[in-house]
C-alpha cells in the first residue's frame, strides 16, 4: 500500500445504531397496515387470509339481511389499529367484536335465546397474518425496498 495512501469511511455505525429503533417503528407500522389492508381486502372479496373464498352464507343468515360473509353489520371491517413507536416496538390489530373471533375459528350457536339456535356458523379465516405478509409472500416483498431504503439512509455518513 503506498505511503500517503487514505482510507476513507463512507458510512457510520453510530448513526445507524442511533436510528436503528425508529427504523424498526417505521417498518412494523408499514408492515402491519399492509396486513390491516389485506384482511379489509379479503372481507370485501370474500376470500380468507389464504385466498380462499369464504363459505357462502345460510339461508339463517341471509333472513337477517347478509349479502356477503362478514359483512351483514359492516362490524368486522372495523378493526383496531395500535401503530408501533419508540419504545413499544410491536404493531396491535384488534378485531372489533368477540364474534369475530367465533367466525375465524367457526362455531355452533349453543345460546338458547337466539332464534337461529343450534345453527352452525363455518369457520371463516378472516382475521389474521396473510399468506402474502409472510417472508417471501408478495405484499411483504413489496414492503422490502421502504426497509432497505431507511437502512441505506442511516448508514450514510453525510445526509
Amino acid at each position: 500500500m503506498p505511503k500517503n495512501f487514505k482510507a476513507r469511511s463512507t458510512f457510520s455505525f453510530k448513526k445507524l445504531a442511533n436510528k436503528l429503533e425508529s427504523i424498526i417503528v417505521a417498518d412494523l407500522n408499514v408492515k402491519g397496515n399492509r396486513i390491516n389492508k389485506a384482511i379489509q381486502d379479503g372481507i370485501d372479496s370474500g376470500k380468507d387470509i389464504n385466498g380462499k373464498a369464504f363459505t357462502k352464507l345460510e339461508p339463517t343468515t341471509i333472513a337477517l339481511g347478509g349479502k356477503k360473509p362478514l359483512k351483514r353489520t359492516g362490524k368486522m371491517s372495523k378493526t383496531k389499529k395500535i401503530p408501533s413507536k419508540k419504545g413499544s416496538l410491536k404493531f396491535t390489530l384488534i378485531a372489533p367484536t368477540h364474534y369475530g373471533a367465533y367466525h375465524n375459528t367457526g362455531f355452533k350457536q349453543t345460546n338458547p335465546k337466539q332464534w337461529f339456535y343450534g345453527s352452525r356458523v363455518p369457520k371463516r379465516e378472516w382475521f389474521g397474518i396473510p399468506k402474502s405478509m409472510h417472508p417471501g409472500g408478495s405484499e411483504y416483498v413489496k414492503s422490502e425496498p421502504e426497509r432497505r431504503l431507511r437502512i441505506f439512509s442511516g448508514w450514510k455518513k453525510h445526509g
